[in-house]
């Protein structure tokens, strides 16, 4: 993952997908400012994916092409009742399929609802301060690391996230001391969000 802005008008532009990969993405997304203090969004998004993988014959190796698709539906919530508090809350929903008879990459099709809870404190001298809580649920059809046979799975869980930030003055930068999955809790879950897995896990 890059530095440069990887959205476009709101909607997440950056995949780690496959060379050769062609994918359309459909959206819709809402923005509204409730209050002063109160602010909501929704947005639904969608992509039809095909991915090239080799296939190996008996004349030898052939490309051939697979679909796969992924549906996301996202909330979120933000409170700021007093100019050194921020509160967050959100429900995402994702839902993956791949063909498990070819090329499925770990899974056949999983789904995972996540519920991050956020609260967050500021202070004039550049000083702040984080806590956020996300309960995840997922379930699925996940290919085995031993055998390669595709078996059900599922976990849910509850993992804290807590940071103390440092602004540092003239705008030159922010120094950050975070622990994450603060209670050290062990679980199972498939991240959705990188090409293996495990290059950039989110939690």
């Amino acid at each position: 993952q890059t530095l440069e802005p990887t959205q476009v008008a709101g909607f997440n532009q950056f995949f780690d997908d496959f060379n050769a990969t062609q994918a359309w993405v459909y959206g819709v997304a809402i923005d509204q400012k409730l209050s002063k203090t109160l602010f909501a969004g929704i947005e639904y998004s969608r992509r039809d994916l095909r991915v090239p993988f080799e296939a190996t014959t008996s004349g030898g190796f052939t490309e051939e092409k697979v679909n796969r698709n992924e549906t996301l539906l996202r909330t979120y919530l933000l409170a700021t009742p007093a100019k050194w508090l921020a509160l967050t809350a959100g429900y995402e929903w994702e839902r993956f399929k791949r063909d498990e008879l070819s090329f499925a990459n770990g899974l056949a099709r999983v789904e995972t609802h996540r519920l991050p809870l956020g609260i967050n404190f500021f202070h004039p001298s550049g000083v702040s301060a984080s806590l956020k809580a996300t309960y995840i649920n997922q379930h699925g059809i996940f290919q085995s690391l031993n055998t390669g046979d595709f078996e059900p799975g599922k976990d849910s869980f509850w993992s804290i996230d807590a940071g103390i930030n440092y602004r540092l003055p003239k705008r030159y930068g922010i120094l950050t001391l975070g622990v994450t999955n603060l209670t050290d809790r062990k679980f199972k879950y498939f991240d959705t969000g990188n090409g293996s897995g495990n290059v950039n896990p989110r939690f």
